[in-house]
């Protein structure tokens, strides 16, 4: 079996699967693609998998599911094992079907950024850099 027939076969598995274990059969057939556009596909799909598996697993822990004690997690105890703001996790659990880091943090900038200058690229005075 190739790996191209490999990672679909993976990509189906992973459309009958929920959870961590679809996050999983997603990237692994994103690692065994080769054309870069089904692997940049399977990639946003594994970002979007892992986003809603996350999800559930605070409902779980809100719940107090495999805790210590039965004792349902808050949402800054979350929110620090997601590496987000209280807040932030309150929001995305309630109103959300996922949990997602900023677009900061991922490496997302609006565009209203001042772009950087090439390294070794001097800028003359006066000349704007846009």
């Amino acid at each position: 079996m190739s790996d191209v027939d490999m990672a679909d076969e993976l990509a189906q598995k992973a459309g009958q699967a929920e959870g961590a274990e679809r996050v999983e059969l997603l990237a692994r057939a994103a690692h065994l693609a080769i054309d870069p556009l089904r692997r940049i596909e399977l990639l946003m799909l594994t970002a979007d998998a892992a986003g809603r598996a996350a999800h559930q697993a605070a409902d779980r822990a809100r719940r107090g599911e495999n805790r210590m004690g039965n004792l349902p997690a808050t949402y800054e105890q979350i929110g620090a094992a997601a590496g987000l703001t209280r807040d932030v996790v309150h929001r995305q659990y309630t109103y959300g079907a996922a949990l997602s880091w900023p677009a900061a943090r991922r490496g997302v900038h609006n565009g209203r950024t001042s772009p950087r200058l090439v390294a070794g690229e001097k800028q003359e005075e006066g000349e704007m850099t846009a």
